[in-house]
This record gives structure tokens, C-alpha cells and sequence, in this order.
């Protein structure tokens, strides 16, 4: 339950009729007050900090200089409704609709206003139903790859806009401050895979080099630590990490990602025993 937002003219004759209507229950309890149905608290992330992943793009557009930003939804919960979906920049001054891909990709405008007001970034969904994520993909990626620059790319956004940590533990900004974790080995960060993950490898020319298992599903993190993070409950099995900083492997690295779906039901069962430990 929650009142619509309205622009200024609105939002103050409903204010006024409001506070009009607590003067008439004051005299009459009987007189009813009118609410309308909504999401009392709706999925957001703040507009400023996203907009400063956005400078870290241009920043660090050199890690993938032919690649384009995007942000993404993932669904985290059960049941969200991922069809009918919709984004907008809000504030108590302006609503802007922003497109949304099927894909659950977008991207921002940069809007001086939206900055001013403080704006959030929103969805029509309750509060936590997605992981948001920078989404940077450099053309000519095989599909079911990543490109290693481009992901280096997204840790950098993604420590700007801090989306990726979702309930901040109380040191994360002293230690975000202090070290980047992006460029300081063996500086580690987690990212999504598509579907369900089986495998995942890194590729330069020659080399070759399997993940082991400890770097997928979230499993380098201790359990007490997952409900810090966008990933729990449902997108621990899409999880991988990688040593991002590990400069021995250049930008044109292509990880390759594997996925239960693509692999036999006997494969399916060992990838799922190594999810569930």
C-alpha cells in the first residue's frame, strides 16, 4: 500500500487533501481516506550511482574499447514475473520511462534534473527481486563466452555503482576504498552465466586453464557470507569467479562457459552435487 507519485502540482493538492481529510476524521472517524494500491516497496537502485558506473565506463573504456554498457535485471527470487517488467527514473519531481529489452537490458540517460533530485532507478517489481548488473559485451564474442576485458570492465562499474553487493557488510566501503579489487591480485569478482553453469575455462591462444570447482558457485565465499550477495538463493548455480586482476591473462582472454543443459544427465548430476556442497 502506497500513494502514487505525482508531480508537483499533484503531489500538493493531494497532500493538501490529505491533511484535509485527517482535520474531517478528527471530527467524523467515520469519514473514509481514499488510498490506492501499489508496490509499497519497489525494486530501485539510486540514479547517481549508477551513473557513476557509467563514468567508470568511459574511465576504463580502454579494458573494451569496441563494447557498449548496458544494465541488467537477472531475477534472484522465485516467482518474480520477469514479462511485463518495466524501468523509470523517479524522483519526486519527474518520472522518465526507460526502455527495457526482453532481454531485461537497458540503458541510462544521463539527466541533470535526475541527478539534482537524487533520483532512483526503478522497476514495477518488490524490493530484491533482481540482481542489477553492468552488462558489457565487445563484438564478435563466440556464443557462451565472455570476453575477459569486458568483464574487467564490469568489475570497474560495478565498484562504482556498487550493485553486485546487495546488504553491504559494514567494512565493504573501507575496504572498496583502500584496495581495487580489480586490479589488485589476486583480487577476485563474481559474475553471472546465462543458465545454470557445468564449466567454465579461460582461453588465450595455447592456453587453457579449467576453473576449478572452489571458483564456481560462490563456493571461495563462506556460507555465513551469501546473504550478503545479489547471487543467494537462486543464482548461486550461475555463479562463477575469476582472478580479474590476474594480468598473465590480456584483455582478449575468451572464457567459455559450459551449462548443465548442454551436458549429459550423468555430468548434470556432478555439477549439482558440486552446487549443493
Amino acid at each position: 500500500m502506497r500513494w502514487f507519485r505525482l508531480g508537483p502540482a499533484g503531489l500538493a493538492v493531494m497532500l493538501a487533501g490529505t491533511a484535509a481529510a485527517g482535520a474531517q476524521d478528527a471530527a467524523d472517524p467515520a469519514m473514509p481516506v481514499v488510498r490506492v494500491d501499489g508496490i509499497g516497496d519497489p525494486d530501485r537502485q539510486s540514479y547517481r550511482r549508477m551513473v557513476k558506473g557509467m563514468d567508470a565506463f568511459d574511465k576504463y573504456r580502454a579494458l573494451a574499447p569496441d563494447a557498449q554498457l548496458r544494465y541488467r535485471l537477472v531475477p534472484r527470487l522465485a516467482g518474480v514475473q520477469a514479462a511485463g517488467t518495466t524501468v523509470r527514473i523517479e524522483s519526486d519531481k519527474t518520472t522518465v520511462p526507460v526502455p527495457l529489452a526482453e532481454d531485461l537490458t537497458f540503458t541510462l540517460p544521463r539527466d541533470a534534473a535526475a541527478w539534482d533530485d537524487r533520483a532512483d532507478v526503478v522497476t514495477n517489481r518488490p524490493a530484491r527481486s533482481f540482481a542489477w548488473a553492468p552488462d558489457v559485451r565487445s563484438p564478435g564474442v563466440p556464443p557462451n563466452a565472455r570476453r575477459l576485458g569486458d568483464l574487467r570492465l564490469e568489475c570497474e562499474i560495478d565498484r562504482a555503482a556498487t550493485l553486485l553487493v546487495g546488504y553491504k557488510p559494514p567494512l565493504y566501503h573501507v575496504i572498496d576504498a583502500a584496495v581495487d579489487v580489480c586490479t589488485t591480485y589476486p583480487g577476485n569478482w563474481l559474475f553471472y552465466g546465462e543458465r545454470a553453469l557445468f564449466n567454465v575455462t579461460l582461453v588465450h591462444g595455447e592456453r587453457r586453464q579449467a576453473l576449478f570447482s572452489r571458483f564456481l558457485y560462490a563456493n571461495m565465499l563462506p556460507k555465513v557470507f551469501h546473504r550478503f550477495y545479489d547471487f543467494h538463493p537462486l543464482l548461486v548455480d550461475r555463479t562463477y569467479t575469476i582472478h580479474i586482476a590476474d594480468t598473465s591473462w590480456p584483455d582478449d582472454t575468451i572464457i567459455e562457459l559450459e551449462y548443465m543443459d548442454d551436458a549429459g544427465p550423468a555430468v548434470v548430476a556432478r555439477g549439482m552435487a558440486e552446487v549443493a556442497r
